[in-house]
């Protein structure tokens, strides 16, 4: 009997954490933190000690209080006795948080999988980030690339690559006793790499499935206009055209495809792209795995802002050894101040008190990243401090954005294609509506186990 357990991604957006259980072999499926985790108890400085391991998640019911899953020091605390652990692996889709934050908490012993370039991107965050980047100790970890067979047990996982808004991110096709099972990750097929989902979804379909593991993260939205990657670059392009001043940029630096976008469309209005340290080096070390990548370096289309730091002199014991490399790519507020509408800068949220130094004047905020989960809906506090530096520096304020998920309309059509006998929807709000595209529709509830 195959049966899947939901210790996240049930009814909500992300927190993807399902155990898949066939004859005696154990796998989850991704092992993330949900958006909501700790919400109803902690804010702000109000945190749990990560010295006190699992004692507080479990009070709280923000983590599960599974046995034979945990490392021993994460339940030194609780009242939960440590037991080797039965699980025979945990398969990553991609590195957003939602999908690998809960990997420190597992028991070192037991196999990780996950992608060459989900582990390149976890790891160059956790040398930026160690506070909030990290996937813990893992004395078997497994590195995979699309077309790989891994076999745990009897259980046959193939990973397939998929196109998403972070590289390295993998849909699978695990061969269970009862059929074949596919798990989507989450995917989209409107940007630049969609070839990928499409094989995903050409090979799901081929198997013939049993069931279904789809996310829906945008089924909410109803049918309005599915913005491309492309449509965003030629917006960006625009907006740069027609500003008489400097124009400042955010997304995820994480996100290549909308970087290329930005990249791409500060060259064709013959600006220079300027990006701080940490993103000059995530952009450095995912070339490595995606040579279409500009060189940092060698490249004279790109500038690395370096702050003011320390002495103030911009000397090299200033800064972090990572960031000494890009040096001789310096740009300071200094001279961004003295010729604004020569650049294009990336400019996060905590970044903003550059422009106390930099002054801009007749500048452009081109804001094309979202604030959370769910595409488009904003962080009101976060909005309101936004909206008050774009007023106070008289910045132009545009939007241009598309999701790193699928559509409702390409979702409809996925499903349809793949045609399994069971759909499962996860990672989304409105599992209901999914029964309008599929006769057998079964929506999974939080810890609740479901015999397929």
């Amino acid at each position: 009997m195959v049966s899947l357990t939901f210790y996240g991604g049930a009814n909500e957006i992300g927190g993807n954490k399902i155990l898949l259980e066939d004859k005696g072999a154990r796998i989850y499926l991704d092992f993330g933190q949900s958006f909501s985790f700790g919400e109803d108890y902690f804010y702000d400085w109000l945190q749990p000690r990560s010295a006190h391991g699992l004692e507080v998640y479990f009070e709280f019911g923000m983590l599960p209080k599974v046995p034979r899953l945990y490392n021993k020091a994460m339940l030194e605390k609780t009242d939960l006795e440590y037991e080797k652990p039965d699980i025979d692996a945990v398969f990553i889709s991609h590195s957003h948080s939602d999908h690998v934050n809960h990997l420190p908490f597992i028991d070192e012993s037991i196999p990780v999988y996950m992608g060459h370039g989900t582990h390149k991107l976890l790891e160059t965050y956790h040398t930026l980030y160690p506070q909030f980047s990290d996937i813990g100790e893992h004395a078997n970890l497994n590195l995979f690339k699309s077309g790989d067979i891994i076999q745990v047990k009897h259980l046959v996982i193939e990973p397939i690559h998929v196109e998403h808004s972070v590289p390295g991110a993998y849909g699978f096709i695990v061969h269970t006793s009862k059929g074949p099972l596919i798990y989507t990750g989450d995917l989209r097929m409107h940007g630049p790499q969609c070839e990928m989902t499409k094989e995903f979804v050409e090979k799901s379909a081929a198997c013939k499935p049993y069931a279904m593991l789809v996310e829906g993260t945008r089924m909410g939205y109803g049918q309005h206009h599915n913005f491309t990657e492309a449509e965003v670059e030629k917006e960006v392009e625009q907006k740069i055209k027609a500003s008489n001043g400097l124009v400042f940029g955010y997304f995820a630096m994480s996100n290549v495809d909308r970087f290329m976008s930005f990249y791409r469309a500060t060259v064709k209005n013959g600006r220079k792209l300027v990006i701080d340290t940490r993103h000059a080096y995530i952009i450095d070390k995912l070339r490595e795995k995606i040579p279409a990548l500009p060189d940092v370096m060698a490249d004279w289309n790109i500038l690395v802002y370096y702050r003011q730091a320390k002495s103030g002199t911009y000397k090299e014991t200033d800064y972090y050894n990572y960031e000494r490399k890009f040096m001789p790519k310096m740009i300071t507020h200094k001279e961004i101040a003295k010729s604004q509408k020569e650049f294009v800068m990336h400019m996060s949220f905590n970044k903003l008190m550059e422009l106390v130094y930099i002054q801009p004047k007749n500048a452009d905020y081109i804001y094309s990243s979202s604030e959370h989960f769910l595409e488009g809906e904003e962080n009101e506090e976060e909005k309101r401090v936004l909206d008050n530096w774009m007023r106070h520096f008289g910045v132009a304020f545009h939007k241009a954005h598309c999701s790193g998920h699928a559509s409702r309309q390409d979702l409809e059509d996925m499903v349809k294609k793949i045609n399994p006998k069971v759909l499962i929807p996860i990672h989304t709000q409105n599992a209901g509506d999914f029964k309008g595209m599929h006769s057998n529709v079964w929506i999974p509830e939080k810890e609740k186990r479901m015999e397929i």
